[in-house]
């Protein structure tokens, strides 16, 4: 009997969040998995910067599913109301196959309202 390889899923990334203030926006830098579990901490990071302009770079998201999806939907709604906005700029094939199958493109890459 032969054996069949086996194909390990990649290791698991910590979510790492970065924020880099500027005059009139804020970047914020995001990278690793984005899921239940490290949700909670991107939504502690943005909630108090609903009143800013918020620019999002997903560039190293290697992973999100609907709690990261939630997050940025709520945030977006949040941000509005509270006078400033949010947008993502940059983002991983991952992300936008999320964000296309939820038909959430637009509405979360439409540049922020300045």
């Amino acid at each position: 009997m032969s054996e069949l390889p086996i194909s390990l899923p990649p290791s698991y990334e910590p979510l790492r969040v970065e924020i880099v203030s500027r005059p009139d926006r804020v970047l914020v830098q995001v990278g690793g998995e984005l899921d239940c579990d490290t949700g909670p901490d991107l939504f502690a990071t943005l909630a108090p910067l609903a009143h800013r302009y918020v620019e999002l770079d997903f560039s190293q998201v290697h992973f999100m599913d609907s709690t990261g999806l939630n997050i940025l939907r709520s945030q977006r709604r949040a941000s509005r109301r509270a006078g400033g906005d949010l947008c993502l700029l940059r983002y991983t094939p991952p992300v936008r196959r999320v964000l296309d199958v939820t038909r959430s493109f637009d509405y979360l890459t439409a540049p922020c309202d300045a």
